[in-house]
């Protein structure tokens, strides 16, 4: 993938992730302002219940003390008797109660037939002339006359009541205080509010909007809350006449409240964001991974087959110079030639046994052969194999033993190719005469090999990398390095089959220092 063609790839995933957090953050927020105004609105409704239960309350209150007011309330009663219609056996009597200080009268109307039946009728009529007339019918019997006097008596008390609950409730003489009980109020909000969920403590007061101040305070509340707060009815709304006072409540754990109704939405909108930036943030990982080992494996098949041509040229040229019959007649030309052939060969082999090295440790189908060795002879064979090259450049290898116990368990063959390719890497990373010193020392039960150079050193970010398949270290103006970049990978796979552990330190220009630590074999010396 070109490197334009991945930043526009990375440019609309980025583009598309954003959108879709502000759709996300959107529709949370919306929800958050629906739970909020139905908050509100439950709070409302439970305001104006609580202060609707409160003004019947008074309203049977004051029935209820009438019951006991004398029949002296203030008022006149007039009683008229008068005759039914002609040809009828019916007789109508009028008891007008009048109420000097509400401003009207009641009249009730009585009208009892010949069989026994009486109807009463009731409505308010514009004050009479106070006066009694009472006009006998001489069909009327003393018995029914009793009786309407009794009816009569009852409805009279009936009306005084009526007046007495109309003054109360039009005419209040006492405080809002006096008129309810502070508790009772605590009681009937917090069950309005447990009815509609809200089940959260809150503040509450009763406030007086024309004079500024608060008539009731609960004593958890705070008075600027309640200033602030929208949470508010009208107390005694049906008052005709006095000062208007206001019933308000605050919530401190509100916010708290909204959010426990819609912290699973949220949690789940939260881990859908999380997972997807994730996925996003993996997928383009991956991508410049895969780009990065693309590149990496471009590379290597170029040095695959720069490396197999050398030798294959190397081998052709020698098998037609054995061909020639004037290079046969001289004397050693064939066996330099022959031994030429066989070195190039065996170079062959062994690049196409480290490939095929990789391939079976990519399958996990390698089979150590272990045993118990000595690490010391190892790292004395590894230094025999690259002697030679190393002092070609008038290098060292020096070996310092300061371990105890030297035994490991473990393939003879793989652990001495894990040393060879560090001590080969010590090499050709060196600018100039190689100076290796490869260190032995037991540490918490285990041994430890430490290989160091002086040579071209590694950047941090290198060293990261060093251990993936063909990754190789950039050498600057150095163009000798030779190599598939499968040498260190190839010794990390091992030290792990061999339950080891390998590490790296390394500067830019002083040099890098491979430790290699295995387990010890207990009990052996």
């Amino acid at each position: 993938m070109k490197r334009s063609t991945l930043r526009w790839v990375v440019t609309l995933m980025s583009l598309a992730l954003l959108g879709l957090i502000g759709f996300q953050w959107y529709w949370i927020d919306s929800v958050i302002r629906a739970n909020e105004e139905r908050f509100k609105k439950d709070v409302i409704e439970a305001l104006h219940t609580v202060s609707e239960k409160l003004e019947k309350q008074e309203a049977l209150y004051a029935f209820n003390q009438s019951v006991y007011f004398s029949r002296t309330y203030g008022g006149t009663q007039s009683y008229q008797f008068r005759a039914a219609p002609q040809n009828t056996d019916v007789v109508v009597i009028k008891d007008t109660l009048r109420n000097d200080a509400m401003g009207f009268d009641i009249i009730f109307d009585f009208q009892v037939g010949s069989g026994g039946e009486q109807q009463l009728r009731g409505a308010p009529e514009p004050r009479a002339p106070g006066h009694q007339t009472w006009q006998h019918s001489k069909e009327m019997k003393d018995a029914e006359r009793l009786l309407l006097e009794e009816r009569l008596e009852r409805a009279t008390r009936k009306s005084e009541m009526v007046f007495q609950v109309l003054e109360n409730m039009l005419v209040p003489d006492r405080s809002v205080m006096a008129r309810f009980n502070p508790q009772q109020l605590d009681s009937l909000l917090s069950s309005e509010f447990a009815e509609r969920g809200i089940d959260i403590s809150f503040d509450y007061a009763i406030v007086s909007p024309m004079s500024e101040r608060f008539l009731l305070v609960d004593s958890r509340a705070s008075k600027r809350a309640l200033e602030k707060s929208e949470l508010k009815a009208s107390l005694f709304p049906n008052d005709l006449i006095g000062e208007q006072n206001w019933l308000v409540v605050d919530f401190p754990e509100k916010q708290q409240f909204l959010l426990r109704k819609i912290w699973l939405t949220m949690a789940s909108s939260g881990f859908l964001i999380l997972v997807i930036v994730g996925s996003f943030g993996y997928s383009i990982r991956t991508i410049l991974q895969q780009k990065k080992l693309s590149e990496m494996k471009n590379d290597f098949i170029n040095n695959m087959t720069h490396e197999l041509k050398t030798p294959i040229a190397t081998i052709s040229l020698a098998c037609e110079a054995l061909s020639d019959k004037e290079i046969n007649q001289m004397k050693g030309m064939q066996d330099r030639y022959l031994a030429m052939i066989s070195d190039e060969n065996k170079r062959l082999g062994e690049q196409v046994e480290r490939v095929l090295q990789m391939a079976a440790l990519d399958r996990n189908d390698i089979e150590l052969k272990s045993e118990s060795l000595n690490l010391l002879e190892l790292v004395e064979r590894a230094v025999e194999k690259t002697a030679l090259q190393v002092e070609a450049r008038s290098g060292q290898i020096k070996v310092i033993d300061n371990a105890d116990n030297k035994l490991v368990f473990g393939d003879k063959t793989h652990l001495t190719n894990i040393l060879v390719n560090l001590l080969d890497n010590a090499n050709k990373y060196s600018d100039s005469a190689p100076e290796i010193m490869i260190r032995l020392y037991n540490k918490a039960g285990d041994i430890s090999v430490a290989v160091q150079d002086r040579g071209i050193g590694m950047t941090k970010e290198a060293t990261t990398h060093i251990f993936q398949k063909f990754y190789r270290v950039p050498t600057g103006n150095i163009h000798n390095v030779k190599g598939f970049g499968l040498g260190l990978a190839y010794v990390k796979n091992m030290v792990e089959l061999h339950n080891g552990t390998i590490s790296v330190e390394s500067e830019p220009g002083k040099g890098s220092k491979f430790t290699i630590t295995l387990p010890n074999e207990h009990g052996n010396t």
